[in-house]
């Protein structure tokens, strides 16, 4: 009892600053932490190998870059089909279904990658067969854990997917020093291993929070309504975001070919690999936002206005969802803005120095994720009021614009490169935010709306 009691004065005489820091930080390494990690490991075994050799592992990094957009992209639509499931199961207490749904979707996704990969390298690319292998092997992989890294974020299991991703990259680095490897089929093999830690642990640990019974394949996610709608309009998004980093690789202009597969833009890849990395700290306000200012208003009100509770109740909660939105949006703009705009001064005044020649397409690219992590946080909120009709629009328009920008800036020449990101993101961004504008405005016809079209389907 004594024990517990010193505990428990220990834990009030904590300064509330100390665990306000605290909080922060591990919200925040939850919604960065595997991006910042992975940058991270990368960037030692890449200055490492430079060191060593002179040289810098490109094909590493191509196979790598290549095997993380195809599996992104093909496994996206499946995995947002089944998060969407899960959470009408949840919500009846069906817990069997849920982890059918994730080895199903395993096999289907993991399939259909092997294929593409395959299909690709084994084509067109003439690398050796062993590391033809090793990229199909990889893309397989990679899809494996964006499936099983959305499911535990479906489930509010992020600090369980970031302890598992920790011990795989610190496994990953011990492995790198003990071998000194430089070569690209090794590193891609170390890279592997430190892929599937989360991967076997997350999958582990999935299947004993929820098997009931015996595995079954289920294909229920799928026949979902308005599933097609939900995985095309996913399939959009992450396909117009590589969309640009495509048009520069295969671009006679600016692309560089290693062989008729792999090709990379170097003057584009660089400066875009950064302002990424910074944009870091958009998603961190985008997630905390969300997950602090969004969800918990947003849930009340849906229950008081289903359980009929005063206009005054209802008024309130919509009010604190609006103002929510409000603030999560000012905080990218004013914050994550004024800071870029800050790392630009600093670039423009030669306080950073920038190591690729083309001064202008950084501050495109910087800019550009302004206005991408807006266009994300609103992709957010419209995908939370399941709006896959007004999503799907949204993000084909992103889509052809990022398309078309892309083509139009390489035609213009370096002084415009990096323009079609920003422009397709700006006017996404604007667009998105009116959209979401008419839907909260008037999310009282649209909540009843959506009821009535249920009853009458369920008839």
């Amino acid at each position: 009892m004594a024990g517990i009691t010193f505990l428990l004065e220990k834990h009030l005489s904590r300064p509330p600053l100390s665990r306000s820091v605290l909080r922060e930080g591990i919200e925040a390494f939850e919604a960065v932490g595997p991006w910042f990690l992975t940058l991270l490991c990368l960037a030692v075994m890449g200055i490492s190998v430079q060191l060593m050799t002179n040289e810098a592992p490109v094909l590493f990094y191509l196979m790598l870059t290549y095997a993380s957009a195809i599996s992104l992209v093909v496994s996206s639509p499946f995995h947002t089909m089944l998060n969407r499931y899960i959470a009408d199961e949840v919500y009846r207490v069906n817990y069997q279904p849920i982890i059918n749904g994730l080895i199903t979707l395993t096999i289907c996704v993991v399939a259909i990658v092997f294929l593409i990969s395959f299909s690709l390298v084994f084509f067109f690319s003439l690398i050796p067969l062993n590391q033809k292998i090793g990229f199909v092997s990889l893309s397989t992989l990679l899809s494996m854990f964006w499936c099983i890294s959305s499911f535990l974020s479906s489930i509010q299991k992020e600090r369980i997917l970031l302890v598992l991703f920790s011990a795989g990259m610190a496994g990953m680095l011990f492995l790198y020093y003990f071998t000194k490897s430089s070569d690209a089929m090794a590193l891609l093999l170390i890279f592997s291993f430190g892929i599937s830690v989360p991967v076997a642990g997350g999958y582990a640990y999935s299947i004993k929070l929820y098997l009931r019974s015996k595995i079954r394949v289920e294909w229920n996610f799928l026949k979902r309504p308005g599933a097609v709608k939900i995985g095309l309009s996913i399939f959009f998004f992450y396909f117009g975001f590589w969309m640009d980093k495509f048009m520069f690789w295969f671009s006679s202009r600016t692309g560089v070919a290693y062989d008729p597969l792999f090709h990379y833009c170097p003057q584009y890849d660089f400066p875009f690999f950064v302002a990424l990395s910074i944009m870091m700290i958009g998603s961190v306000l985008v997630y905390r936002g969300v997950k602090r200012k969004i969800t918990a208003p947003y849930t009340a009100f849906i229950s008081k206005l289903a359980n009929n509770f005063p206009f005054r109740e209802i008024a309130l909660e919509k009010y604190r969802l609006v103002d929510g939105i409000g603030q999560v949006s000012s905080s990218i703009l004013l914050f994550y803005g004024g800071l870029s705009v800050f790392v630009l001064f600093l670039v423009y005044i030669q306080v950073i120095p920038i190591p690729w020649s083309n001064p202008f397409i950084f501050h495109y690219l910087l800019v550009g994720t302004i206005f991408f992590s807006l266009y994300f946080f609103y992709f957010l909120l419209i995908q939370y009021l399941d709006e896959y009709d007004t999503l799907l629009r949204l993000n084909i328009l992103f889509f052809l614009l990022n398309f078309f920008g892309s083509l139009i800036t390489i035609k213009f020449g370096a002084r415009y490169y990096g323009c079609g990101f920003l422009f397709a993101s700006a006017i996404c961004a604007i667009v998105s935010f009116f959209m979401v504008n008419s839907k909260v405005g008037g999310l009282e016809y649209h909540v009843f709306l959506k009821a009535l079209r249920q009853s009458y389907g369920e008839e």
